[in-house]
């Protein structure tokens, strides 16, 4: 259980990664877009990091 959504938060983190790159590319650092997507990415990479310690092995 724990390992297919530790692939699925991998693949959400990685795209939301993929989002963020892209609109700060094309709006710039400091656009509003690109700073809400790092928001979005942070909140995600919390809530990862979170399941990793709630996970029994780890995983």
């Amino acid at each position: 259980m724990f390992s297919s959504l530790h692939k699925e938060m991998m693949d959400l983190i990685e795209n939301k990664r993929i989002e963020l790159v892209q609109s700060a590319e094309c709006n710039g650092i400091q656009a509003a877009e690109t700073v809400n997507r790092g928001r979005e990415l942070n909140e995600l990479l919390n809530c990862y990091q979170r399941l990793i310690t709630i996970s029994p092995d780890g995983e």
